[in-house]
């Protein structure tokens, strides 16, 4: 969910350092996608020749929204910051304070919408799209709709203005976020040790690969992003798959066939109506 975020960092830095911050982001790509073919934490994928064409090919269109559109949440920083507007440009605040408020706020709207798209059921059409891999690996992290990420965009860049977010502060966390995506879809696993001391701040790949679980109730927990907090707070954090990871499904119980590997299929499929028994999923 956050390819185009990163995208739009990188548009608005300096000319001369957009090259190296690209070239950081395919390093970390590619350094996972090494991690994960030397030590997958899944079984092998022979879907992979049908899935990587469809999920970078939707990473590329996001991509191009990023470059056509002038519009993001650290854009909307920069102009609040500028004119004036935004809480945080309205009250003298500690520093120490300022940073916090932007990086909690912004990782708190992350939060909420991605929970709110779970839970409305247009918003889950459109969702679903990334949840519809059968596999996880880096290329799980570019596989969002188009009309996801403009949602994003614009969730984000008007909560930044509200509370007129640190700008320089919003976009290391933008960058760090996007940095954690890709980490978190990739198919390999830590220690269950150093999983359960990290995951009691942030979100670990084994924390994150079951919200991907085709299991409802699994799929509706750990919605966080950067920070477990959230899904702490709100009663959304599930600790282990109930079948163990090993056994856990990927993907939506209601789609296991070619569609969900479909270029074209997925790019429409939010207007397509196809749903499981989710009253006898969330039973069984």
């Amino acid at each position: 969910m956050d390819w185009v975020t990163f995208e739009r960092v990188v548009l608005a830095v300096a000319p001369d350092r957009q090259t190296l911050l690209m070239l950081g982001y395919v390093t970390v790509i590619v350094v996972f996608a090494v991690i994960e073919a030397r030590k997958p934490g899944f079984s092998s994928d022979p879907a992979r020749p049908s899935r990587w064409p469809t999920n970078f090919g939707i990473g590329l269109i996001n991509l191009t929204l990023a470059v056509l559109t002038p519009v993001s949440s650290v854009a909307a920083a920069y102009w609040a910051n500028r004119n004036g507007y935004g809480l945080l440009n309205n009250v003298s605040v500690p520093w120490w304070l300022a940073v916090a408020l932007t990086v909690f706020g912004r990782s708190f709207a992350g939060y909420a919408l991605h929970f709110v798209m779970h839970k409305t059921p247009v918003l889950w059409r459109i969702h679903r799209v990334h949840h519809s891999d059968t596999h996880l690996d880096v290329s799980t992290a570019l596989r969002s709709h188009p009309v996801e990420v403009c949602m994003l965009v614009l969730v984000t860049a008007s909560v930044a203005a509200a509370l007129g977010m640190d700008p320089a502060v919003l976009a290391a966390y933008e960058l760090v976020e996007a940095g954690v995506h890709v980490a978190t879809h990739a198919n390999f696993r830590i220690s269950q040790e150093l999983d359960r001391v990290l995951r009691l701040i942030f979100v670990t790949p084994n924390m994150h690969s079951l919200h991907h679980s085709a299991w409802h109730r699994e799929t509706d927990s750990n919605y966080g992003t950067v920070f477990s907090l959230w899904d702490r707070l709100f009663g959304t954090y599930a600790a282990a798959p109930r079948g163990g990871y090993d056994a856990m499904q990927i993907g939506l119980k209601e789609i296991r066939d070619e569609r969900a590997h479909g270029f074209l299929w997925q790019l429409k499929s939010p207007a397509l109506d196809f749903r499981a028994d989710r009253k006898n999923d969330a039973a069984g």
